[in-house]
């Protein structure tokens, strides 16, 4: 498509542009997963601790995310709730960071233009639990397992994601002794990744 504006063949129109920025930013995050997979896969990955505020992690990735939906004509919507207020974490907080943007990124993907995304976290005694809801279809309780696996994108597969952000967050939460999983939504129909980081 750049070749062809470049070549003259087509017009730089804005939708033309639009989808040349979309197809550029999925190859960049593309690549920036697979090196993150070789650097899992050579042991590469040390985790640098220190203890932040969990709130304030949470709406910057949330920002981050809204610029990004917002670019794609998603018109997604953000809520954080953390508790108790003014609750700290211990981790690695870039890759914890990494962790959300790849579970946000997730959710907007596979929720309905327009919707809510919820991020609730609580830091309670022994861990930090962090939760993100969608309003999707949700996923089947057959692939809840498997959609943590590289390159698996299941039936939720609209939206040109490439199958590594799950596999990532996975990886990082395992090099916190973490954990990771689909849980069912208590009340609506959608689909609840949750994330529990151990106090160190």
């Amino acid at each position: 498509m750049l070749e062809n504006l470049v070549d003259g063949v087509a017009e730089p129109d804005p939708a033309t542009l639009k989808t040349a920025l979309q197809q550029t930013e999925r190859l960049g995050r593309l690549v920036s997963e697979l090196l993150d997979l070789s650097r899992i896969d050579a042991g590469a990955f040390p985790l640098q601790l220190e203890e932040f505020d969990l709130e304030l992690l949470l709406e910057e990735v949330a920002a981050e995310a809204g610029v990004t939906a917002g670019a794609t004509g998603r018109g997604v919507r953000f809520a954080v709730d953390v508790q108790p207020p003014g609750a700290t974490a211990v981790a690695d907080r870039g890759r914890l960071y990494q962790v959300v943007v790849n579970l946000l990124d997730n959710a907007v993907r596979h929720g309905p233009a327009g919707g809510e995304v919820r991020v609730r976290a609580e830091a309670r005694e022994a861990d930090v639990v962090i939760e993100v809801e969608d309003e999707g279809p949700g996923i089947p309780p057959g692939e809840r397992d498997s959609v943590f696996e590289r390159f698996t994108r299941g039936e939720r597969a609209g939206g040109g994601g490439t199958g590594l952000g799950l596999a990532i967050a996975r990886w990082v939460v395992d090099l916190h002794d973490g954990s990771i999983a689909v849980v069912t939504p208590e009340q609506r129909p959608g689909c609840v990744i949750r994330v529990v980081i151990p106090v160190p």
